[in-house]
């Protein structure tokens, strides 16, 4: 029985819940089903020049990792990942810290375009409010662009998260756009992944969150399929014990239904595709 959970956190995140340990999350991982698990803390580039949250202790973070590694190899394939945000911004952040630690897994996203905030921070309820709802579309086509930008440049990235995170917002606000209507944009950023051998994230968390979809949902697969596509991870985005491995049966099952197959994990170091 093969279930993975490619994209979590733990209080070495500065949102981590305060019991988000890499023993809790395994511990969390082999209670509910999971064979593999990857931990990828946050390491936010342009934050980290801003000062805009705590300093990312990496080597005790790698300390902790090995050994859970060691503790639970042999009830769980555990990766050791990192979260790489906004690298297009402040490359050279990431840089430095890659040419120190070795990861075995690295998801690239994107949670603020420059020049704005977090899309978490937005106050979406005023912007549908003021029927403002070309600037989600825009913000939406910039957030695209700029993942462009970090395929280009990014090497070592193995997956993109949570395309159309913005989306998460609206719908936890109350309110819902049409994504589809920048498609192109989308497009243009699953054909620089898919000549690069880049998974797509398939990130769960508004599932968990009881949003009914995923991120990014059945069109943007669909949309990813057609453009040649096969290559996925599947994540909660989970910052505490209690959702690891949430919903990633759900994951699954939207995958299966657009013919999505190939699931992205790392065992002993090495790329390996499983079925589903």
């Amino acid at each position: 029985m093969f279930k993975c959970d490619y994209h979590t956190h733990t209080n070495f995140s500065f949102d981590g819940a305060e019991n988000s340990t890499p023993n809790t999350l395994c511990e969390a991982a082999i209670a509910n089903g999971v064979t593999d698990l990857a931990i990828t803390d946050h390491f936010e580039c342009n934050w980290r020049t801003e000062a805009a949250y705590p300093q990312f202790e990496a080597d005790r973070h790698y300390e902790e990792i090995m050994e859970a590694k060691e503790k639970y190899k042999n009830k769980l394939n555990l990766s050791y990942g990192i979260e790489i945000g906004q690298y297009n911004q402040v490359p050279e952040e990431a840089d430095a810290l890659l040419k120190k630690h070795d990861y075995d897994f690295i998801i690239g996203s994107i949670h603020n375009v420059r020049g704005a905030v977090d899309f978490y921070y937005w106050d979406f309820k005023s912007i549908f409010e003021s029927m403002q709802h070309s600037y989600i579309g825009h913000m939406f086509e910039r957030y695209c662009d700029e993942l462009c930008e970090v395929v280009d440049a990014f090497d070592k990235v193995n997956t993109i998260a949570h395309l159309t995170y913005i989306y998460r917002y609206c719908a936890l606000a109350g309110n819902k756009y049409d994504f589809m209507k920048h498609a192109d944009h989308a497009e243009k950023l699953f054909k620089k992944m898919i000549a690069k051998d880049i998974a797509l994230e398939v990130n769960v968390s508004t599932l968990w969150k009881g949003l009914g979809f995923a991120l990014p949902d059945r069109e943007f697969l669909s949309l990813y399929k057609d453009c040649g596509g096969k290559l996925i991870t599947v994540g909660t985005d989970s910052h505490s014990p209690e959702h690891i491995g949430e919903c990633v049966e759900d994951g699954f099952a939207l995958l299966r239904s657009v013919g999505l197959n190939d699931i992205l994990v790392v065992r002993n170091g090495e790329k390996t595709i499983v079925k589903i």
